[in-house]
């Protein structure tokens, strides 16, 4: 299967699968936006210009958030991991116990 494109099978999985597949490839791919949207609006030196990248780059932000919450209702341990490891005080890693 790891040779076989998405495409391959389509007629093989489930829509819902297909369609969780789609809204992650969207959320790497606006991820990826987004990074380059802040390096390019950190290079900046034209003001005017530099507001339109932030604004393009808050107009992602919103979209990759609108992702992740559809992910998020749709897959019930992902669901699970992010109330747990969100909005939380202190270091990221010492509620998983790491050492």
């Amino acid at each position: 299967m790891s040779h076989q494109s998405l495409d391959d099978l389509d007629g093989e999985l489930p829509a819902p699968t297909l369609d969780m597949h789609r809204a992650l490839a969207a959320l790497g791919g606006k991820l990826a936006e987004l990074d380059q949207l802040n390096q390019r609006w950190e290079l900046c030196t034209d003001p005017e210009l530099r507001l339109l990248l932030g604004s393009l780059r808050n107009t992602t932000r919103q979209q990759i958030a609108m992702l992740l919450e559809w992910t998020r209702r749709r897959d019930a341990a992902l669901d699970k991991e992010m109330k747990a490891a969100l909005f939380k005080a202190g270091p990221i890693a010492a509620q998983y116990h790491y050492e």
